[in-house]
């Protein structure tokens, strides 16, 4: 995609942003849920895989103000799908999950957000921290691990119970992972 940055120190930081972005959402510790299949893994689909996923963001930034959180969630089985779609040869299980997906793009919108190029996110980023501050307190709850979650209804379960708590801190849920969130 063509975006149109607003100047040069306005491409570095986006571009540093979507990379740091992927890498983050790349760097699982789930050994038993990698994001490629390495024995089919080849270097210059992987490069395509994320240069997709740049696009796939820049587009994103640019119709931001026109998506709903009805939208966001599409937006996210969307990005997954069009990438198990075309790179499930180089994917582990062919899939480009829904875990995966998510973090990209709410890692993506948090950046976004905190450096005041868009408006609050719908959602956050999960992973194992947001997992263990979402579960704290609750009994006989269980979430998949954000790594291995490939069904949007397991999603969806995480971004209701941040919801729940959100609205007990009469907060965004974007704001109650800033506040809940630290760094491994």
């Amino acid at each position: 995609m063509n975006y149109v940055y607003n100047n040069k120190k306005d491409e570095f930081l986006i571009k540093e942003i979507m990379q740091n972005s992927i890498s983050a959402s790349f760097q699982t510790r789930n050994e038993e849920f990698p994001i490629y299949n390495y024995e089919n893994l080849d270097l210059n689909s992987a490069k395509y895989l994320r240069n997709e996923i740049k696009d796939f963001l820049l587009l994103y930034l640019h119709n931001y103000k026109t998506i709903d959180e009805k939208g966001h969630i599409a937006k996210i089985k969307e990005l997954s799908d069009i990438l198990s779609s075309k790179y499930s040869k180089i994917l582990y299980n062919g899939r480009f999950r829904i875990g995966i997906s998510q973090k990209v793009i709410n890692l993506f919108l948090k950046y976004m957000w905190s450096i005041g190029k868009i408006d609050v996110p719908y959602h956050c980023p999960i992973d194992n921290i947001i997992k263990i501050k979402v579960l704290k307190g609750l009994k006989n709850i269980t979430l998949k691990d954000w790594t291995e979650l490939d069904n949007i209804k397991d999603y969806l379960k995480y971004i209701e119970l941040i919801r729940i708590k959100s609205i007990n801190s009469n907060i965004s849920i974007a704001e109650w992972e800033l506040e809940n969130w630290k760094k491994g």
